[in-house]
């Protein structure tokens, strides 16, 4: 027998029989006996009846079918049609807070930075995807976990337990520590506490950057001012210089103060190409008379002490002019200052498959293979000494980098100590006016 059976008889027992026997004694005791049969036969009837639906509801709301209810008629069936609506109703709420709650994920995943949310015994009860990377939280494997014991930076523990926590705690990533986070404890309710994490890696990078850059401006520029403050010194007592010294003085401090208005033009320069994101104009640059200024340029520097040849293959290029010239001229210039007396320097255009490329080539010191990656940066040289003897500022390069980005185009350098070096600035295809 079913579990419904069973239970069917358990109430036809414990109900019904009571009913028909009380039914029967009442008709012997008051009249005839088959009237109160057939009343207690009704009575029966409804009994089971009422039985049957409740056992259709029991049954049906273990297990609802959702589209449907069942067909009960009557005063049970308009029960059973508000049942069956009221747990639609529920199933779309459900569903509409499970979809909620997976775009609240989500979003939270997608969020860069790591968010942890902690109990009052700073146990985690929940955390996104950014959080593993940044304090090594992975759910489920650290849920209920103690925070303290997942982050063991020396200090992390009592800054937890500060009540003071506006000032964030800096840490290193567990597994790589050359990522750099700030942590900031947020209270959340009454105890708990919201846990982020900020990648501050970048901004630390740029700050070393901007004070590197300071210090080393501030190097360049004391260099010629000590030098120019020390002549002066001489020039107050007319006793103890004679007329070649004071002109030799006088030629000195000439030429620190030529370098000294050099490197304010490149940081200017330096400076506008950074704020700038393409350059102002732009025009069909005749790459033959570009060369060709750029020649005349190069013998009046190299006085002679060089072999120096220009080739053009190709057509025009268009750009704004004068930072192509600027950044050419750069890279021609840094070719003559290392290049020794009786070298060879080679400066060409030539159409390539896809573009084309403005290069320069000489038989110069050339540049280890370590030092290569970094050649762009500011102030940055192989050989401080030697790059301070030929009158470099250390920016250069670093303005050929920003021009050849406003132009779409990559610096390409290859070089052997003791053979040269070849610098060469590749342009998009779409920049020849034969690919317009």
């Amino acid at each position: 027998m079913t579990p419904a059976g069973t239970r069917l008889v358990k109430i036809l027992l414990t109900g019904a029989l009571p009913i028909v026997g009380l039914a029967l004694l009442g008709g012997l005791m008051r009249g005839p006996v088959w009237g109160w049969a057939v009343a207690a036969l009704g009575f029966l009837l409804v009994v089971v009846m009422q039985t049957r639906r409740l056992l259709m509801l029991s049954a049906w709301l273990d297990d609802p079918d959702r589209s449907a209810s069942p067909d009960a008629g009557g005063a049970w069936g308009e029960v059973f049609l508000k049942l069956a609506r009221k747990l639609r109703h529920d199933a779309l709420s459900l569903a509409e807070l499970e979809a909620g709650l997976r775009s609240f994920r989500e979003a939270m995943d997608a969020v860069p930075d790591g968010l942890v949310i902690l109990d009052a015994n700073h146990q985690i009860q929940w955390s996104n995807r950014a959080a593993g990377d940044h304090l090594g939280v992975r759910l489920p494997r650290d849920a209920g976990a103690i925070i303290e014991q997942l982050v063991r930076t020396p200090g992390f523990a009592e800054y937890l337990g500060s009540p003071d926590g506006h000032a964030p705690f800096i840490l290193q990533a567990p597994a790589a520590r050359t990522r750099v986070y700030a942590v900031r404890a947020v209270p959340l309710g009454e105890k708990s506490k919201l846990l982020v994490s900020l990648d501050v890696t970048d901004a630390r990078r740029v700050e070393a950057m901007r004070s590197t850059f300071v210090a080393n401006v501030s190097h360049e520029l004391r260099t010629p001012l000590t030098v120019v403050s020390g002549f002066l010194e001489h020039f107050t007592d007319d006793g103890l210089m004679t007329a070649d010294q004071r002109q030799h003085f006088a030629r000195l401090m000439s030429d620190q103060t030529k370098r000294m208005l050099s490197l304010v033009d490149d940081l200017l320069t330096l400076s506008r190409l950074e704020s700038e994101d393409a350059p102002a104009s732009e025009e069909d640059v005749a790459m033959d008379e570009l060369l060709a200024q750029l020649l005349a340029e190069a013998q009046s520097l190299s006085e002679g002490r060089h072999a120096i040849e220009t080739s053009c293959d190709g057509p025009s290029l268009r750009g704004n002019r004068k930072e192509l010239h600027s950044a050419f001229g750069n890279l021609v210039s840094n070719a003559i200052r290392y290049t020794p007396a009786g070298g060879d320097i080679h400066i060409e255009w030539q159409r390539r498959a896809g573009g084309g490329a403005f290069c320069v080539r000489d038989s110069g010191v050339g540049v280890a293979a370590e030092h290569l990656p970094r050649l762009t940066e500011r102030f940055y040289r192989v050989d401080r000494g030697r790059s301070r003897d030929t009158g470099g500022t250390g920016l250069g390069l670093a303005i050929v980098k920003h021009i050849l980005l406003r132009h779409q185009a990559t610096l390409v350098i290859n070089s052997q100590v003791g053979k040269g070096s070849t610098f060469r600035a590749e342009f998009p295809g779409w920049r020849l006016p034969s690919a317009r």
